[in-house]
């Protein structure tokens, strides 16, 4: 388990009063033609939450979930056709929350058994993004920037990054960046661009 960053303590001032939604996403690892990869999916615009945004698979915990990691699995399985018994889980990274849809997720991390062949939903995913984890050794894609939230809510650091014409960030920006650490990678945001720009809304 990784170290929990400063996101928890916004958590801990945010979500007392407010319970977050719990959710849990997959960090899916494969390879192909001797490339490793992981899995994003762009979201459509008739999901509830984070229309058009680039994420990891996964969602909200379900009552019939016994665990999160069975969140992970049933929501990968069902948004983009991955059989969790193609699925190895090699790992989990610590919650990380975000005000902006007042989300606790948890990420795990599954190594696929060989390449994958998705079957996206379309009514969630209108794109299978295969992102190759050399995209990490380009710093000069990745930047950050200060938010400030409405109200009483405190700064903090939001990370970006760019790929395929897409712009990652906030949450699922945050997750692949403690994945970095788990993964013994150099972070490309230590090296990368600060955007240092003040924002009044907006988080991920």
């Amino acid at each position: 388990m990784l170290e929990k960053g400063n996101h928890q303590t916004e958590e801990s001032q945010l979500t007392d009063a407010y319970p977050p939604r719990i959710a849990a996403v997959l960090i899916l690892q494969f390879q192909r033609a001797g490339e490793s990869y992981i899995v994003l999916t762009k979201r459509t615009e008739n999901v509830s939450t984070h229309k058009g945004q680039i994420s990891l698979p996964g969602g909200n915990r379900e009552p019939q979930d016994a665990t999160l990691l069975e969140t992970a699995l049933r929501e990968t399985q069902e948004e983009i056709g991955i059989a969790r018994e193609r699925l190895k889980v090699i790992g989990q990274l610590d919650g990380v929350y975000t005000a902006g849809g007042n989300f606790s997720i948890s990420p795990f991390i599954a190594q696929l058994d060989g390449p994958p062949s998705f079957s996206p939903y379309p009514r969630e995913v209108a794109e299978v993004i295969e992102l190759p984890l050399s995209i990490f050794d380009e710093p000069c894609l990745f930047w950050e920037e200060e938010r400030i939230g409405p109200g009483d809510e405190p700064r903090r650091r939001v990370f970006f990054f760019r790929y395929a014409g897409h712009v990652i960030w906030g949450a699922t920006a945050r997750i692949l960046k403690d994945y970095l650490v788990w993964a013994d990678r150099l972070d490309p945001w230590e090296k990368g661009a600060t955007g240092g720009r003040r924002r009044s809304a907006g988080s991920g």
